[in-house]
């Protein structure tokens, strides 16, 4: 079951370009993106010449022209670069924030449509390629009689099972924006879940139990699993579940066409968790060999590996949670930060790598203690053969989960008959377990005490963009010294709240603060006339926020004082001009004259 990489990759160009803003605010039109939205289109193009390609190769027995296996790469690699060009030529991401009307799961969905409407269509004729293709890997150029070649309904499956990973992944994107529409409905929540660091770790954590609680029951829906597993051999691998104490109505089919061998888990808790198996694996393991694997993916659930594979990420997440850690990187050099974000990525991967492989082993050590070693070492040995003579190269081993298989058959071995051994791999698995929990309370408490150094400053803004005006004011009152790492924001945040007191002293929530805000534009027009662009900002900036939905053209302006407030001089000449194409103001027309 591969991973949708190309599909992965252009979420991924989605969110970095919204996230790095490539169009200017206020610069979106619907003609430039129709203009540059066939461009998703070119993906599929790819797929279906691949395709095309693949059949004639089959028809005529000929080789000449681009071979299909690298029309397909192309087709894969043209997701994301098109989705990045409808970012970059089309200014798309600018039209998301005017068409999602201030809705989070609505902004998700617009961010994330155009990497499904390169990817989805490409999937079928890139499958069906891809199948047809692995014809012409015997190497023998005679023509291929059209009666040999895969029929359709051993195709069904396959492209059944390419369509489900965009399902699946669809829906942690959906949980993501169903938690900040939620958050939305409240001012002061939403400001807290964005605006302090305790807040974005809370709605993380809210975001994660939602996935895992989803997770189970969405991923029988994309993938089609059932319970028709053939007999008698269904019924024998429910009683060995049900030996382990494992529901044995939990023991699914996954159709995969038979070209896959795998068993899985599904569901990191005890809710809606079941245990998959390929009909590739029923087919090609005897029914000893599949209760060893039975043994093995339920001794995975009952020692709760997901569960501490989740507490482990958890755990290597925290440094984003912690204002302390975020803002001293921030100062670094660029270089700095890639080589320490390549750095602490390695560590990170390599560490999961070893719990991995740790978790197999004792999976492996479950099904040896209840059904002894040979089940299991079958199922690997026939796993094996039916994968192929060919061996991993050195590249598949760095990145696998598993143990090679020599080791995890001698492990099995010895577990079985080698009491001290056995022992000492048991305790070894607690010592394992202690250190992950105390390393969790360790940097838990970490970051807990980052956030209580940093709460006074993060509070005060929080109350700010909640409409607390004067608690704001008096919180910020309160702090004698502002580290070097806040000064920057804190800065800007006092502008904003001299702006905010001026025109709401005395409001103590979003209601109240809101209408004054909302009257804020003649007044930053003023100020912009009278003492420039830089000055204007904070009273234009609680002008938008106070605002349902700003036009192209105050949007536009306000980020031409931002960026003289951050002094980027060239960045405020493009926003002129664009500015002067939407059409200036009379009450400004002395700022953006030529």
């Amino acid at each position: 079951m591969t991973l949708p990489f190309a599909l992965l990759a252009g979420l991924l160009v989605a969110m970095a370009s919204e996230e790095l803003g490539l169009s200017l605010p206020g610069s979106g039109d619907w003609h430039r993106v129709w203009l540059v939205a066939p461009v998703l289109v070119v993906p599929t193009l790819l797929a279906v010449m691949a395709l095309r390609t693949t059949r004639a190769r089959l028809a005529s027995g000929t080789s000449a022209g681009v071979p299909p296996r690298a029309l397909l790469r192309l087709s894969a690699a043209a997701t994301p670069l098109s989705v990045f060009a409808l970012f970059a030529f089309g200014d798309y991401g600018d039209c998301i924030e005017r068409l999602a009307w201030n809705s989070p799961l609505a902004s998700v969905l617009l961010t994330m449509a155009p990497a499904y409407l390169a990817e989805l269509p490409r999937l079928a004729p890139a499958t069906l390629a891809q199948l047809l293709g692995e014809v012409l890997d015997d190497g023998d150029p005679r023509p291929v009689d059209p009666q040999l070649w895969p029929r359709a309904s051993e195709l069904r499956p396959i492209v059944r099972l390419h369509f489900g990973w965009p399902l699946l992944v669809l829906v942690p994107l959906l949980v993501f924006g169903t938690v900040m529409e939620l958050t939305s409905g409240s001012r002061a929540l939403h400001a807290f879940v964005l605006a302090t660091s305790p807040g974005v770790m809370a709605s993380a954590m809210v975001f994660l139990l939602g996935s895992v609680l989803v997770l189970p029951f969405a991923f029988r829906f994309a993938f089609g699993v059932d319970d028709r597993l053939p007999e008698p051999l269904g019924k024998r691998l429910r009683e060995v579940a049900a030996k382990l104490g494992f529901s044995p109505r939990g023991v699914l089919r996954l159709r995969t066409g038979n070209r896959s061998l795998n068993a899985m888990m599904v569901g990191p808790l005890p809710f809606g968790r079941f245990l998959c198996i390929t009909d590739g694996l029923l087919g090609a393991l005897d029914p000893e060999a599949l209760a060893g694997v039975v043994a093995h993916e339920v001794t995975h659930a009952r020692m709760g590996h997901v569960r501490w594979f989740l507490v482990v990420a958890v755990v290597l997440a925290c440094p984003v949670f912690s204002p302390w850690m975020v803002r001293h990187f921030g100062e670094w050099p660029i270089g700095a930060q890639i080589a320490l974000a390549v750095a602490g990525g390695a560590a990170a991967f390599g560490l999961m790598r070893a719990l991995a492989h740790r978790f197999e082993r004792e999976a492996d050590a479950g099904s040896v203690r209840a059904l002894g070693a040979g089940p299991c070492s079958h199922a690997l040995l026939e796993a094996r053969r039916q994968a192929g003579p060919g061996g991993s190269d050195w590249w598949s081993r760095l990145f696998s989960m598993h143990p090679e298989d020599p080791a995890r058959w001698q492990h099995m071995r010895r577990y079985e008959i080698e009491p001290p051994y056995r022992e000492h791999f048991d305790n070894r698995g607690r010592r394992v377990r202690g250190v992950i929990a105390a390393g969790a309370v360790a940097m838990l408490g970490v970051v807990a005490w980052t956030w209580w150094c940093e709460w006074p400053i993060e509070r005060a803004i929080w109350q700010l963009h909640s409409g607390d005006v004067a608690g704001a004011h008096a919180s910020a009152a309160k702090i004698e010294v502002v580290p070097e790492s806040w000064q920057r924001t804190w800065t800007r945040f006092g502008e904003n709240l001299g702006a905010a007191r001026d025109l709401a002293p005395d409001a103590h929530d979003w209601p109240s603060a809101s209408v004054a805000f909302a009257a804020a534009w003649p007044r930053a027009e003023k100020v912009l006339l009278a003492a420039g662009p830089a000055a204007a900002r904070p009273w234009f900036a609680l002008a938008l926020t106070a605002s349902d939905a700003p036009s192209d053209q105050q949007r536009a302006i306000y980020a031409f004082c931002l960026a003289a407030a951050d002094q980027e001089p060239e960045r405020m000449e493009e926003l002129k001009h664009l500015v002067r194409r939407l059409g200036v103001p009379s009450t400004l027309a002395p700022v953006f004259a030529d």
